[in-house]
């Protein structure tokens, strides 16, 4: 008998297998489980200087200037041994901007050929981000002004340098706004 207003089935018919959905759930359960002990330990290596490693092969190091037939072996090889090196702590420096800005004009203060210049200071923490933005030298014009903040607030900065260590530190940043005359 056939069940034209979609009933279930009555209970001596057999089931038809499980739903395409369980399956699916299945799969994406174990591909989330492989991707996290995948990734558990990634990235868990601390960087410990900016330095290179110091170069050890033998093909780095410089020929002695007259061999010499009769030396002891202690000799050879103390000569052939890696060197230690003292690794030379990155230098202090002041936090500066990743990439040069190019600011993109308001389009209100184009349409009304508003130029100037805005010094803006912004903090930047330990991994070049800028926070606690606020204006040193305003331009004259509003728009100008806002706009400057967000670029500001928006770029990337290399982190002031103390003592081989990144610092959280303050620095100023000129952006120019000037129309092309053409």
């Amino acid at each position: 008998m056939n069940n034209p207003r979609g009933n279930p089935p009555p209970p001596d018919e057999p089931r038809k297998g499980s739903s395409p959905l369980i399956w699916i759930l299945v799969l994406i359960a174990l591909i989330a489980f492989a991707w996290y002990f995948y990734n558990r330990n990634a990235g868990t290596e601390p960087i410990n200087d900016l330095t290179p490693p110091a170069a050890t092969s033998d093909a780095m190091t410089p020929a002695p200037s007259s061999p010499v037939e009769g030396a002891s072996k202690p000799a050879k090889e103390k000569a052939r041994a890696p060197k230690k090196v003292a690794r030379a702590q990155p230098r202090d420096r002041d936090a500066t901007l990743l990439n040069q800005l190019a600011p993109s004009y308001p389009p209100e203060a184009f349409r009304a050929r508003e130029e100037g210049t805005v010094v803006v200071r912004a903090q930047v923490d330990e991994l070049g981000n800028a926070s606690d933005v606020e204006i040193v030298r305003r331009s004259g014009s509003r728009t100008l002004d806002r706009a400057a903040m967000n670029e500001v607030r928006t770029s990337k900065f290399n982190p002031a340098i103390r003592n081989g260590k990144t610092v959280a530190s303050s620095v100023q940043v000129p952006i120019e706004y000037k129309l092309d005359e053409q």
